[in-house]
């Protein structure tokens, strides 16, 4: 599927990024003493490369990233996120909003669900604008919104520029066995997507 699959629209440009020095998850090296740099994910919607630390790389034949990561000394370093970021674009906030007819302006994510393959997911926010007619209007309290990850990335409808970048994360992403709990950072523009499934609110 690398190189080929369609995982998002055209606009969608995903990097993995350890080595910018604000976010959660910036590093030199990884745990297996792989440099790590910039590299792209996601180029115009399509999936170009994995992330997988040297030995998955070796397993694949795949080009990888340094990625292997353990929580402490008495952890192995095993494939883990680590600073994943949607480019920005070129469209202003003003503009996205001019553009829709009737939407929500999502904001503070309050509570999440996902599946195990990672396909199937609902999220909850915390605050909410409604969009009328290009026009902010009243808030919404806890909107939500539901979708199946690749579909979601394909109603991608605008990108926001470097004005709405924002850089965000969390330091307590768990996997492994036994358990390990890791930094994660994510850097996002606004986005505007279209024909998604909103439901609750008040």
């Amino acid at each position: 599927m690398f190189g080929s699959y369609r995982y998002g629209s055209e606009l969608l440009n995903v990097t993995y990024d350890p080595d910018r020095t604000e976010q959660y998850a910036s590093y030199g090296w990884d745990d297996e003493g792989t440099p790590a740099e910039r590299a792209w994910l996601i180029r115009d919607g399509l999936l170009e490369r994995p992330l997988g630390s040297a030995l998955s790389a070796a397993r694949s034949g795949m080009q990888g990233v340094a990625n292997a990561r353990a929580c402490s000394w008495n952890r192995p370093p095993i494939d883990r996120m680590a600073n994943l970021n949607i480019e920005p674009g070129d469209t202003s906030f003003d503009d996205m909003v001019a553009s829709v007819e009737r939407g929500v302006l999502m904001d503070t994510n309050l509570s999440w669900s996902i599946d195990d393959s990672r396909n199937k997911f609902q999220f909850g926010c915390e605050t909410g604008r409604l969009i009328e007619n290009g026009e902010l209007k009243g808030i919404v309290k806890n909107p939500n919104y539901r979708g199946i990850s690749a579909t979601f990335w394909r109603s991608l409808k605008a990108v926001g520029d470097r004005s709405t970048f924002s850089v965000m994360g969390t330091p307590f992403c768990g996997k492994g066995e036994p358990s390990q709990v890791i930094r994660v950072g994510h850097a996002s523009p606004a986005c505007l997507f279209g024909n998604v499934d909103v439901f609750g609110g008040a």
